[in-house]
Order: C-alpha cells, then structure tokens, then sequence
C-alpha cells in the first residue's frame, strides 16, 4: 500500500507540475504573440466591392478602392491580379501607420456587353501575402440595348397564331428613330409600336400559321437615326410545326471505339439515343418504326394519352464495323397527312 501511495503522490506532483508550466509559458507567450500582432501592418479597405449599376458600352469606368493602414509599420502594396480589361492606373508604393491611400482602377467597356464580373487581388510586396479580393461588376447595354434577350425565338404548331416581342431602349443621348424595317415575310409578318417617343419601342413578330414549315433563322434589318449604330440587325429563329413532328431531328452516337464497346457491351445502353414523335391533338396515334443503319436497335414506347411515343435507339456490338454510321429511321404513321416520318441517324465507330 506504501509503494502505491507513492506513486500515486508522485504522478500528482508531476501533474500539478506540467499544469504550471504551461499557464506559464501561455501567460509569457501572450503579450509576445501580440507585440508581434502589433508589430505590423493591418490594411482595413473601405469597400470591397464596388457595383457601377448599369453603363453604356463604350463608356470608360474609373474607380477608387481607398484602404488605411491601421498597423504600425509601414505598408507596402506589392502586385495586384486583374480580371482582363480591368487595369490599375495607379498604386500606392507605401502607406505609412494611420496612412490613407487609393488603387485607381479602369474599365473599358468597349467590348463588352451584358453583365460583368471581375476582381482585383491585392497583395503585399515584403511577404506576398494577399490583403484583399476587391469585386468590379455591373451590366454593360448597347447603345440601343435590346430587351429582353437580342433575338426571336418562336415555336408554333401549324394553323395556330403565334407572336412575340422584343423592347428597343436607346440609351444615347440623342432620341431614335426607327427609319426602316426589311426581312423576308415569307415565314412571318412584324409591326413596330411606340412606347416612348425617341427612347423606347417594341418590335412584335408574327408566325404566319400556313407560313413554311421547320426550323429557319432570317435577319431582320433595321434601319435608325443613329449615327454609331445606322443598322441594327436582329436574328429571328422561327420553327412552325406540323401537325405531326419529331424532336430532336436526328440521332447521333458519336465516336465509339470498337476494341472498348466489344470489351464491354454493357456501355452501349450509356450512349442510348432518345426521339419523340408527336401527333398534336391525337388519341389514337399509331407508330412502325425501322431502320436501315445495320447494328440499330429500336424499341418504343407509347404515352398515356395516345398522342406520343418515345423511341429508343441503341447500338449492337456484334453488328458494328470500323467506320462511319449514316444511315435512317424510319417512322410510319396512321395520320393520312404525314404517313412517313424519316430521322437521319448518324456516328462513328473507331478501330482504337
């Protein structure tokens, strides 16, 4: 019991004796650390983010970031990280203790256009270390900006009216006057409203409902009052569908190789193709589909409404050669207007 006692005292003793050192060294080591804080520059930016709403393209954005050194050592301000076209114009070498300074920055909005997000990554010159992540954003408008997005994009069935608008807002200061509209009327028609006189109109499109069916893509011209932009150009992506259609409009594997597919036959199922076909407004739609791309497996599916069916193609190994795939699938229909459907099918198959 003696001998237990005693070792029992003796790891007390050297307990109590490591606890001691350590508030020891912690009491010490705390005014040191914070002389050693305190020994240094501290950089406080007054804004880290700078937001220049929204400016006319072409016009020359110039900003400050202001900064204080509230350390008590000098600071200087080493290299400086840009997102292209921001540049710095000016940079301070050294801020003394309680010192006041700016990196002046630019921004040519010439070539830009929509939102902008930038940033400037300001680092110290003695230790490299980053001392800020400064933000330069906003939204760069055309001199006539067009709103809400600069084309048309229209979808419609065959038979039924379509229209949609796009604002022209002219930020010049000059007022705008719209001289001129030219496009091809073949697939569809356009009126010009006044919003507001000289600053404002609405250009509205048209689909004609018996107009060519398909996809295209025509260029509709305008011609203005304005001396920087005397012609503005809006694509117009049109797609007047029939009563019974396909999306997408082909097939297309890819590039597989042969020596991988015939290793694991299992990766085909990965590179399945899918094709709807659609009757509008049908209830009783009936589909044969076939193929004449050898390899081309074709399964069908018919939705719970008897409008559609979804068509499933993929590939079989023990069918596929080195070379290019080209070939059809062919959809034949029950509607009297469009009894055959042909979707191109394409790939590629390489030896490795």
């Amino acid at each position: 019991m003696r001998a237990r006692d005693h070792q029992t005292d003796s790891c007390c003793q050297f307990a109590q004796w490591l606890t001691a050192t350590l508030l020891l060294n912690a009491s010490l080591a705390g005014p040191a650390l914070e002389a050693y804080a305190a020994d240094r520059p501290a950089v406080v930016f007054h804004e880290t983010r700078f937001d220049f709403g929204s400016s006319v393209q072409g016009t020359l954005i110039e900003h400050d970031f202001v900064l204080t050194n509230e350390g008590s050592t000098p600071l200087r301000i080493g290299k400086v990280n840009l997102t292209p076209p921001l540049l710095v114009t000016r940079i301070p070498g050294e801020i003394a203790p309680g010192g006041r300074a700016a990196i002046h920055t630019k921004l040519d909005t010439s070539r830009l256009q929509g939102s902008f997000s930038g940033e400037l990554v300001v680092y110290a010159r003695d230790d490299e270390a980053q001392l800020a992540t400064l933000a330069f954003e906003g939204v760069v408008v055309t001199p006539i900006e067009i709103s809400p997005v600069p084309a048309f994009f229209v979808v419609e069935e065959r038979g039924r009216r379509a229209e949609h608008a796009l604002d022209l807002i002219n930020h010049e200061a000059e007022p705008l006057r719209i001289e001129g509209i030219a496009h091809s009327k073949e697939a569809f028609t356009t009126r010009l409203e006044t919003v507001e006189p000289g600053r404002r109109y609405r250009l509205v499109l048209t689909l004609r409902p018996d107009g060519p069916g398909g996809k295209r893509v025509d260029a509709i011209t305008l011609k203005t009052s304005s001396a920087a932009t005397p012609a503005l150009s809006i694509p117009a992506h049109t797609y007047l569908r029939e009563r019974v259609y396909v999306f997408p409009d082909g097939v297309n594997f890819g590039a597989l190789k042969l020596s991988t597919i015939r290793d694991r036959p299992d990766l085909l199922e990965a590179t399945a193709q899918t094709l709807m076909i659609y009757q509008s407004e049908g209830n009783d739609f009936l589909i044969n589909v076939e193929s004449d791309l050898p390899g081309l497996v074709l399964r069908c599916e018919r939705g719970p409404q008897r409008d559609r069916y979804q068509i499933t193609a993929t590939l079989n190994a023990s069918h596929l050669a080195v070379g290019v795939l080209q070939g059809s699938i062919r959809i034949r229909t029950n509607d009297p207007q469009f009894p055959e459907v042909v979707v191109p099918a394409a790939g590629l198959i390489l030896d490795r």
